[in-house]
This record gives C-alpha cells, structure tokens and sequence, in this order.
C-alpha cells in the first residue's frame, strides 16, 4: 500500500512579510554604506530621500536575477 506523498502546507504570510522586511533593511543598509560613501557629506535625510529610488532598484536587479534563474531551468526543459 502507498502513501500519498505528503502536500506541504503553505507558510504563516507573517513569516513571509517578516522575510521580507529583513531583506529590505539588508538592502537598506548595503545602500546607505554605499551612499555615504559616494556622498560623505551628506545628511541621513539626503539618503531617506534617495533611498526609494535605489530599492527601486535593488527590486529591479532582483526580479532580472530570478528571471534569468528560471529560463535557465526552463530553457534546459525545451531543448
């Protein structure tokens, strides 16, 4: 007699936005490091006001990221 294999269960959403939130101020970090870096003079009010702009970016290079990811999993599928 066989099991049925066992379906996983979807995550807490609150463990997920947690996630989220803890990338995000990685993110945030790595970008005011770098931010000062390039603009030592600046005030932390410059870098809030720059800081929506580059986790614009941050989103943008990611989802590039997992984009090439997946047609690299699926392209191998096609062939």
């Amino acid at each position: 007699m066989s099991k049925d294999p066992k379906i996983n269960q979807p995550g807490d959403i609150s463990e997920l936005n947690g996630l989220v939130r803890e990338i995000i101020a990685y993110w945030k970090e790595i970008a005011r490091r770098n931010f000062y870096k390039t603009h030592p003079d600046s005030t932390p009010r410059e870098f809030e006001q720059a800081w929506p702009k580059a986790l614009t970016n941050f989103f943008l290079v990611e989802t590039i990221r997992v984009a090439k990811a997946l047609s690299l999993l699926t392209g191998s599928r096609n062939s």
